[in-house]
């Protein structure tokens, strides 16, 4: 693809080098990857140099994790040839790349004593952008590229590039002719993580640097990598029990960060159990210290100034007279009463002899102070609360939001239509859901569904029936509305209404992203205005479906 933009630049009279080069896009990856990656250690004041190292390190494991990944591959080939041709000559994989990256980025922070969780977090921008770029290098490349198809997002490779190559190999098109029309898969890729970032994102933007951020990504480009995989062409890339190798190691991520998942939740169960056991031993205490101190007979405090020498005229309290102070003042009044209200003008000579309103000191002056009480000591000190900005705390939840988000399982009915765009061949028909979804609380305001689905789709020539697991995950954006975004993968039976066709079987993933109302605690209303249904197998050509639709539910439990 390469050579076709060098051949329009001429056509136009400009030079070749601003073609771009497979080289060239991953230096611009690396480059917006990276700053877009300290632009956050620096709004969120990380250690810049400590991060940087770890950074600059995951790069160099990342190129070099690509290419050990591929050879370790072609390893079971380079032996049954004899030659290290296939090792040395096999390439880079996206996998090894990530994978090594972030080990050793995560090793330098451990050694260093760092934070690794916010340093993955922070990564996540970056990620989307830099699979973008390196991904759309594939595609000027002509590596990666896809099954062949009829429909409108079809591409052809030029002569020369490997999807022409291995076409002219099978028979397809004659030597030195351009490709068959493919799915361009290395876009669907760049798409693929730009739009994981941008959702992962939403994570960063609450505040949260605990690893959520990045192991949303990862799960939704696992997710997503393990179909987009069912549409590669290039039969190099290794397959192994019917999944090639991307398939496997998306798997094996899924099924890692699920246990990481259930290993965080059972930690946090018992840090909270471990927190209730100082809670009860202090609310014991203060009981116990609650109890004594009403055993004790009630006295006033002692007055804590020495009385003078005649004693005081009253006991403490000062009864008043009988007349009452002609003012709030607890000392009584002299016999023919105050010459004026108080505060009480000096005397004509002299002034008060001490500051009014204590007795005159003693000769020899008051005595300290006695040191506090082992009651008063035992007060906590008040501090002056700290007001400086922390992360965002996440807002409790409200409404009817509230309280669907308590459920623990949900039962749905969905209707929708579907739309084969760019397949003249494949008829349009609209399709039935039934789900059944077990809802997994992860905050005030989100949750985590899983389920099994029932479907069926017609059209005027062809019933499918289709079993799939939805993974979906909500999110509160306010008290009566949710946002939802999920994947739902399943297996798919083809029924053709001609008796010359039998029945074929497919793999396939259903995308969606839609809007939930809760319009009572238990019922619930949504739509999806994006939703594509990919399928495809041996038996069957791929297509992207279209299908737009709506639902309603209710929460149980």
């Amino acid at each position: 693809m390469n050579r076709a933009v060098v051949l329009w630049l001429a056509s136009h009279g400009l030079p070749p080098w601003l073609a771009p080069t497979y080289t060239m896009m991953v230096a611009l990856a690396g480059l917006l990857g990276a700053a877009a990656f300290f632009w956050l250690v620096r709004r969120d004041r990380g250690d810049v140099a400590v991060e940087g190292r770890a950074l600059l390190s995951g790069y160099v494991a990342a190129l070099l994790g690509g290419y050990v990944f591929e050879a370790l591959r072609a390893a079971p080939e380079a032996v049954a040839r004899g030659s290290w041709g296939p090792m040395l000559h096999a390439g880079r994989a996206a996998y090894g790349g990530l994978i090594a990256g972030v080990a050793v980025a995560g090793l330098v922070l451990h050694r260093r004593g760092a934070a690794v969780l916010p340093f993955l977090d922070r990564l996540v921008p970056g990620l989307g952008l830099t699979y973008a770029c390196v991904r759309t290098g594939c595609f000027l490349a002509g590596c990666d590229y896809g099954r062949v198809t009829g429909g409108a997002l079809g591409v052809r490779f030029p002569a020369g590039s490997p999807a022409a190559a291995d076409h002219a190999a099978a028979g397809w098109v004659p030597l030195g002719a351009p490709s068959l029309p493919v799915h361009p898969t290395q876009l669907y890729e760049a798409a693929l993580g730009a739009m994981a970032s941008a959702l992962a994102a939403l994570w960063l933007v609450r505040g949260h640097r605990d690893g959520r951020a990045f192991g949303t990504w990862l799960a939704l480009y696992a997710a997503g990598r393990f179909f987009i995989e069912l549409l590669r062409g290039d039969a190099g890339r290794g397959v192994y029990g019917g999944l090639s190798t991307g398939q496997l190691v998306s798997l094996a991520l899924l099924l890692g960060l699920a246990a990481a998942v259930v290993l965080a939740r059972r930690a946090r169960g018992a840090r909270r159990a471990a927190a209730v056991a100082p809670a009860l031993v202090a609310l014991a205490s203060l009981s116990l210290a609650a109890g004594e101190a009403a055993a004790q007979p009630s006295r006033p405090a002692p007055y804590p100034y020495p009385p003078p020498e005649g004693g005081y005229p009253a006991p403490y309290p000062y009864p008043p007279p009988e007349g009452g102070y002609p003012a709030p003042y607890p000392y009584p009044p002299p016999a023919g009463g105050y010459p004026a209200p108080y505060p009480y003008p000096p005397p004509s000579a002299g002034g008060y002899p001490t500051p009014y309103p204590y007795y005159p000191p003693p000769a020899g002056g008051y005595p300290a102070a006695p040191p506090p009480s082992p009651a008063a000591a035992a007060q906590p000190q008040r501090r002056t609360p700290d007001t400086s900005p922390g992360p965002a705390a996440e807002q409790p939840a409200t409404g009817h939001q509230a309280e669907a988000n308590a459920r623990r399982m949900a039962l749905s009915l969905g209707i929708s239509g579907y739309f084969v765009p760019g397949r003249f061949t494949v008829k349009d028909g609209m399709s039935v859901d039934l789900d059944v979804l077990a809802r997994l609380r992860l905050s005030e305001t989100r949750r985590f569904e899983v389920g099994v689905e029932l479907r069926t789709v017609s059209t005027t020539d062809v019933n499918q029936l289709a079993v799939g697991v939805p993974l979906r995950l909500v999110m509160g954006v306010g008290s009566h509305v949710e946002m939802s975004v999920g994947i739902t993968p399943g297996y798919h039976r083809i029924f053709f209404d001609s008796p010359y066709f039998e029945s074929v079987g497919a793999f396939g993933a259903r995308f969606g992203w839609g809007i939930q109302l809760p319009i009572t605690s238990h019922l619930f209303l949504g739509f999806s205005p994006l939703s594509f249904l990919v399928l495809a197998s041996d038996d069957v050509d791929a297509l992207v479906a279209y299908e737009p639709g709506l639902w309603a539910g209710a929460g149980l439990l």
